[in-house]
């Protein structure tokens, strides 16, 4: 289960899924989310039926935390610079998919570990990727636009 919670959340936070807006949020999420996140601005709220997306700025970066309906955290994501990324993954990425547009890079961390996704796309063809901390890219999904 913990696993398709985290490809649904990939595939939020590379922005394949849409979200209802004007949600009502219990205030387990709100507390969690104000006791992780002080400071926190220009908060927003989403909900699929599993989990609760708070998209908001925080030291001028982007982010979003994705919360149980408990208030439990599963994970956070922000975007980030493809450039950010182990150089080996960048040359490998550079190398085998030179005719792709990088379309998204995205820094995705859940229980302690993070991962990376790039989203790429060639005319009808889309890609994602995932990039372990060392340089590891394999295909995470492959899809028609």
């Amino acid at each position: 289960m913990k696993k398709l919670f985290i490809a649904a959340l990939i595939m939020v936070a590379a922005g394949t899924s849409a979200f209802a807006a004007d949600v009502k949020v219990n205030n387990k999420v709100k507390n969690s989310f104000e006791a992780m996140f002080s400071g926190a601005e220009n908060v927003t709220w989403s909900a699929k039926n599993l989990y609760i997306r708070a998209s908001f700025t925080l030291v001028d970066e982007t982010m979003e935390a994705y919360f149980g309906t408990d208030g439990e955290l599963i994970g956070t994501s922000r975007t980030i610079e493809l450039k950010r990324l182990p150089l080996s993954a960048i040359k490998k990425i550079k190398k085998e998919y030179a005719s792709y547009k990088v379309t998204d890079t995205i820094e995705f961390e859940h229980d302690g570990e993070r991962s990376y996704y790039v989203s790429l796309e060639d005319g009808n063809k889309k890609q994602i990727l995932e990039v372990s901390l060392y340089g590891t890219v394999t295909v995470y999904k492959g899809a028609k636009k």
